[in-house]
């Protein structure tokens, strides 16, 4: 039967049967109880796997000594130690080296004392032991200054080429700032875009120019006082360089309560002026984020997730709109879980019967019949119902699903087709493309063979690409469209508008199509001087024979003002709202005259 009492000298007795007992002295139990801290400490820091057994080693003799007592466990153990002890001479830091030969001394008393005096051997094991306690507290000490140093060193490195501040002197900075600074303040991000084109046509030295002016002019813009100093060396900097094209800084809202929005502002308009990288004129674009600093309870790494999130994982509705700032909102957070739990879901799901396709049509201004007919995605979502291609599109990317979900639309839509086609209905059928990896070689064969398989005449099928797509297309993927068209593929640019867009980048192509976001399509009362800019761009694609159409219309206002400049077509809610492609024949031969 177990039991525990107190013996004399204040050591501790177990009593683990009749007849057997321990004693356990205060000195066994502190000594026991500290190498074997110092040695799982040490396992979990250290690499080397002979090492780590020597710390298994040591934690486990350090437990029998402490219940047993025995003195040939302590003379085991400190020769274990004696190993570590050896190990720091390799190291070279004084430190180790003054503790390593304290414990080398002490060994070689112990050796000769039986010869030469006397001196208990246990008494030389005790010194050992508590060179080893020494050599642990030396260790974290030395480790600690090391990660301090290593800190130092990556803020210093990571960010030498621009001169500025990196995450490390930004986050001390930062907590300096919240401890005196009272009034609220804002974190803002702002992210860089266009480098790639830079990087791959002209090369990674005119890229590194280009980030070093960028960075010049964001800086110009953050004179001001109510703007974070952060110190970095000997120098003093208003904002962070956090690796690859992103910079962020933080500001006081004391004098104005959307000061971070004009400072935001005054980025963008200097970021869109031309830059002068040797004899080449660019330029670039800005995205930018921002949180409340009083938000996740004030810790700056999980500020910076909040804003990367912000422009990462940004609502599906501006999907490819490219919207320049984004505040941080705390719904984000549940989009991006929700969107981990759609990832698994994708992963293991049979799309074919779980996917859906439904209808919208475009309707003609000039006799209200059906120009052609959009197929939608859309995923019957166990729990969270109905979801929208824009909804998803970005998961079916990243589980690697892009180009068998669009050779699944595809082939639904060329099976649609044919089904018109033989009840002597015309109509044809779009599809969108929503990423230019669907413009590859394999891609364009399948959409050859499977119009061929079909029977499909020229123009039965129509493919819709983002106009922001359009614009970044490479050499290559402008061939594809080409062949595309060779193929007898009408193509619309859909969303126009969405985007700042310049003509001028848009491929040299006809187009057969050109859809109006709905950003040009609002309300007349609401476009203001805008109403001439759409009419001036829809009289500009009508000069190159592309038919333009209204996308978006809900209401009659909306209806007469896209009549009113000129497109020839409509599509919204305002006629009907997208159903199910099983009804599709039915439908339409409801609305074709008889």
């Amino acid at each position: 039967m177990l039991s525990i009492s107190t013996a004399s000298g204040g050591a501790t007795e177990l009593l683990l049967s009749e007849g057997v007992a321990i004693l356990i002295t205060p000195m066994m139990a502190g000594m026991a109880g500290a190498i074997v801290m110092g040695a799982l400490a040490l396992m979990l820091q250290r690499p080397s796997g002979m090492l780590k057994l020597a710390h298994l080693s040591s934690a486990t003799l350090a437990i029998l000594l402490a219940f047993t007592g025995n003195i040939t466990t302590l003379h085991l153990l400190t020769l274990t130690i004696l190993l570590y002890l050896f190990h720091g001479l390799q190291e070279h830091k004084s430190g180790l080296l003054l503790i390593s030969a304290a414990a080398i001394v002490t060994l070689v008393m112990w050796t000769v004392s039986e010869y030469l005096w006397t001196f208990p051997a246990q008494h030389g094991a005790i010194v050992i032991v508590f060179m080893y306690i020494l050599f642990l507290a030396y260790q974290a000490y030395s480790s600690a200054n090391e990660f301090e140093l290593k800190e130092h060193n990556d803020d210093h490195t990571e960010h030498e080429s621009l001169g500025l501040p990196g995450r490390q002197s930004f986050k001390r900075a930062f907590n300096e700032y919240r401890q005196t600074e009272g009034s609220p303040c804002m974190l803002v991000l702002v992210r860089l875009m266009g480098f790639e084109q830079v990087n791959f046509h002209l090369g990674r030295e005119f890229g590194d120019l280009l980030l070093a002016q960028s960075a010049n002019r964001i800086a110009q813009c953050l004179q001001s006082g109510d703007v974070m100093a952060i110190t970095h060396g000997n120098e003093t900097a208003k904002m962070a360089h956090l690796g690859g094209l992103n910079f962020a800084f933080v500001c006081s809202l004391k004098h104005g309560k959307h000061f971070h929005e004009q400072l935001i502002e005054e980025i963008s308009n200097s970021t869109l002026k031309p830059f002068n990288v040797g004899s080449c004129t660019l330029e670039i674009m800005m995205r930018a984020s921002y949180v409340n600093c009083d938000e996740e309870m004030g810790q700056l790494e999980n500020l910076i997730s909040c804003v990367f999130l912000a422009l990462d994982t940004q609502s599906e509705a501006h999907q490819h709109s490219h919207q320049q700032v984004v505040p941080y909102q705390q719904r984000m957070q549940i989009h991006r879980l929700e969107q981990q739990v759609r990832l698994s879901e994708l992963a293991k799901i049979n799309f074919r019967s779980e996917f859906e396709l439904y209808f919208h049509p475009v309707v003609r201004h000039e006799d209200n019949s059906i120009e052609f007919v959009e197929l939608l995605l859309r995923w019957q979502h166990p729990k969270q119902g109905i979801l929208s291609a824009n909804e998803f599109i970005d998961d079916i990317r990243l589980v690697g699903l892009a180009i068998p979900v669009a050779e699944y639309v595809l082939e639904r839509a060329c099976e649609i087709a044919l089904a018109l086609k033989m009840e002597g209905i015309s109509v044809p059928i779009s599809i969108n493309v929503f990423g230019a990896e669907l413009l590859s070689e394999s891609f364009i064969e399948f959409i050859d063979y499977t119009m061929l398989n079909h029977q499909l005449s020229p123009g039965a099928i129509i493919i819709e690409c983002p106009a922001s797509m359009l614009a970044e297309l490479d050499e290559q993927e402008i061939a594809m469209i080409s062949r595309l068209k060779n193929l007898g593929v009408k193509m619309c640019v859909d969303s126009f508008g969405d985007a700042p867009l310049v003509l001028a980048k848009l491929p040299a192509l006809r187009f057969e199509y050109v859809k109006l976001s709905r950003n040009m399509t609002q309300e007349p009362e609401h476009m203001g001087h805008t109403k001439s800019l759409v009419k001036g761009i829809v009289e500009m694609h009508q000069e190159k024979h592309c038919r333009v159409i209204g996308e978006g219309i809900e209401s009659l206002g909306q209806l007469e003002f896209v009549k009113s400049i000129g497109t020839v077509a409509a599509q919204g809610f305002y006629f009907s709202r997208p159903q199910n492609s099983n009804i599709l024949i039915s439908w339409l031969k409801q609305r074709l005259p008889q």
